[in-house]
C-alpha cells in the first residue's frame, strides 16, 4: 500500500443558519416559511449569530485544514437571498469547502434547486446527481442528499433505494481512498425526534455495511454527538450548529478538527472536538483515534477493524452528555 506516513487535515462544520443580510422577503411569509419566520423572531435570532458564525470560521483558519466539510442548513428559510448570502460565506472559507444542503435549504422542492444551483461549485448542481464524489489526496468526499421539502412542523429528510444504491456503488468503487460520506441528517434513529429524523435511514445502512465506509459526518441536531453505523465500527460523528452560543456544552458553537495519516495498513482518524466558550475563546473538548482498515492491494488482506478508545470516556462526557 502506497502514501504511508501522509498526514491530511479536515474540517467539519454544519448548521451555521447565517442571520439573514437584507430584509426578508414577501416570499417568507408564506406557507412553511412563515412558520419559521415566526420561530426566528421569537427565539432563534437570539441564539444563532454572525459574530458567532465568523468565530468559527477563524478558528478553522487556525487550523488550516486541507479541505472544509459543511453538512447543511447555511440558511433559515430557504429563499433566493439567503442562498446568495450563504454563496458569498462559502467563498470566504479558508480551504477548498464542499457542502450538501439540509432541511432549511430545501424549504420547498424549488428552494432545493435554487440552492444546489447557487452552491453548485461546491457540491452537486442538481439532486439527481446525488451521490457525488470529491477527491483530496486519499480522501474521498462522498456528499449525499437527505434534505427534502416537508409539512408544517415537520424536518425530516429522505435518501430513497435509487440514492443508497447510488451511495453504495461509490463507496465500492472508491475503496483504495479515505471514504467519507457527508449527510445532513443523522443516518440513524434517537438522536433527533422523529418529525426530524431520516426517513430511509436502512437503506443509507445497509450501503455502508455492505461497501462499507471510514467516517460519517452530520449535523441537523445541534449537537456534538459520536455513534457508530448499527453492526458496524464505522463512526457516525455529528457537529454542533456552528453560530448557536449554548450553555450546554454539546450544544456550544464549535466544530470538529480532523487528521488522517495514511498508514501502511490503515487509516488512522484523529479527531478533535473544538468548542466556543461562554467568553468566545476555543477550547479542545474530546479526542478520539479511529484505526480503519485499508482496502487489500495485491492480494494482501485489509486489517481488521481496531478502535483505540483511551480517550472515549472523556469524549462523551465533553459531547454526548
Amino acid at each position: 500500500m502506497s502514501n504511508a506516513g501522509q498526514i491530511q487535515s479536515l474540517a467539519h462544520l454544519s448548521d451555521v443558519h447565517l442571520p439573514p443580510a437584507k430584509p426578508l422577503s414577501l416570499k417568507a411569509f408564506m406557507g412553511k416559511r412563515a412558520l419559521s419566520v415566526l420561530s426566528w423572531k421569537r427565539r432563534r435570532s437570539r441564539l444563532h449569530t454572525l459574530q458567532t458564525a465568523q468565530a468559527v470560521m477563524d478558528d478553522i483558519a487556525a487550523f488550516a485544514p486541507d479541505v472544509i466539510v459543511d453538512t447543511g442548513d447555511l440558511t433559515n428559510f430557504g429563499l433566493p437571498q439567503e442562498f446568495e448570502q450563504a454563496a458569498d460565506w462559502l467563498d470566504r472559507m479558508p480551504a477548498p469547502t464542499v457542502v450538501v444542503p439540509g432541511n432549511h435549504d430545501a424549504m420547498t422542492a424549488r428552494a432545493r434547486k435554487q440552492a444546489l444551483a447557487a452552491w453548485a461549485k461546491w457540491g452537486a448542481s442538481a439532486a439527481e446527481d446525488f451521490p457525488f464524489v470529491r477527491r483530496v489526496g486519499n480522501i474521498a468526499l462522498i456528499g449525499v442528499c437527505s434534505a427534502v421539502a416537508s409539512p408544517p412542523f415537520m424536518a425530516y429528510g429522505h435518501v430513497d433505494v435509487e440514492q443508497a444504491t447510488r451511495l453504495r456503488r461509490i463507496l465500492e468503487e472508491t475503496r483504495d481512498a479515505c471514504r467519507i460520506v457527508l449527510i445532513h441528517h443523522p443516518v440513524i434513529p434517537g438522536l433527533v425526534p422523529w418529525r426530524k429524523s431520516l426517513l430511509g435511514w436502512k437503506h443509507v445502512v445497509d450501503a455502508l455495511k455492505e461497501a462499507g465506509a471510514e467516517l460519517v459526518l452530520h449535523g441537523h441536531s445541534h449537537c456534538a454527538t459520536i455513534r457508530f453505523i448499527p453492526d458496524t465500527s464505522i463512526p457516525l460523528i455529528g457537529a454542533p450548529s456552528a453560530s448557536q452560543m449554548s450553555e450546554e456544552p454539546e450544544r456550544a458553537a464549535g466544530w470538529n478538527a480532523f487528521l488522517i495519516v495514511t498508514e501502511a495498513n490503515y487509516w488512522r482518524i484523529e479527531m478533535t472536538r473544538r468548542r466556543m466558550t461562554e467568553n468566545g475563546e476555543f477550547v479542545s473538548s474530546g479526542q478520539i483515534t479511529s484505526l480503519r482498515p485499508r482496502v487489500s492491494v495485491q492480494n494482501i488482506p485489509a486489517a481488521s477493524d481496531v478502535f483505540e478508545n483511551p480517550a472515549m470516556p472523556v469524549y462523551q462526557h465533553a459531547v454526548c452528555g
